[in-house]
């Protein structure tokens, strides 16, 4: 009798189209190619930047000059050594420009880009929703709890501050703990900010225009699902 697959329904192709049309999707989105940043798009998928320039140029959605070259030099059967003296780019740099082949799908690696798609959607699921009963003027009750799912989709998410220190938090109950910060944040707090957004009709210009503790830190948070528009 054959050994049974651990993952019978498991199709490492199909997960790495799926990640392909996230990212490039993502990249070349309504607002115009290159609206969200290579660097942004790491952060989303929990990727290095890269690994996205490589998933782009494989969906065909990024080129440069760079890439043209490398590109070129390899379909003249150059190996990544002479390109790498060619161009003066590092060994991982060259492996970046050139596309995905079918030998990279390996288990563990298609395992987990199952999972970054996985949170991905449920990040932007839980954006949309917000986003919506915003728009709606749905009961300030309603709004709390969406936010409040939209705040435990991004739980140790990349944000930046305006002065651009990176921090992610991590939830504990109905507390968010900063990672540069040692005093947690309340979920009190993050809706009395929230509130003050509303009041403000999402325009925020600085965190001390929300008026509470942790602002410096909600105001990104805020930015990303769509509490504060600029």
């Amino acid at each position: 009798m054959p050994r049974q697959k651990k993952k019978p329904n498991y199709n490492p192709e199909d997960t790495m189209c799926q990640l392909m049309d996230e990212v490039s999707g993502l990249y070349l989105s309504a607002e115009g190619e290159g609206s969200h940043s290579i660097r942004e798009i790491a952060d989303e998928f929990g990727m290095t930047p890269l690994k996205i320039r490589k998933i782009l140029i494989t969906a065909g959605a990024f080129s440069s000059e760079t890439c043209d070259w490398v590109l070129q030099l390899k379909k003249m059967g150059k190996s990544i050594s002479e390109i790498q003296e060619l161009t003066g780019l590092g060994r991982a740099s060259v492996h970046s420009y050139l596309p995905y082949t079918k030998n990279i799908y390996n288990a563990e690696e298609m395992s987990l880009n199952a999972e970054r798609i996985r949170v991905y959607r449920r990040r932007k699921a839980a954006v949309d929703s917000l986003r919506e009963s915003i728009r709606a003027k749905e009961d300030i009750f309603i709004l709390e709890e969406k936010l409040w799912e939209a705040v435990k989709a991004f739980e140790k998410y990349p944000f930046y501050t305006m002065k651009g220190l990176r921090f992610t938090y991590v939830l504990k109950g109905r507390e968010l703990f900063v990672s540069r910060k040692e005093k947690s944040i309340t979920g009190s707090t993050v809706m009395l900010a929230f509130r003050k957004a509303l009041e403000l009709q999402q325009k925020v210009k600085g965190p001390k225009q929300l008026e509470t503790f942790g602002a410096s830190y909600l105001y990104p948070v805020f930015l990303k699902v769509g509490v504060i528009e600029v």
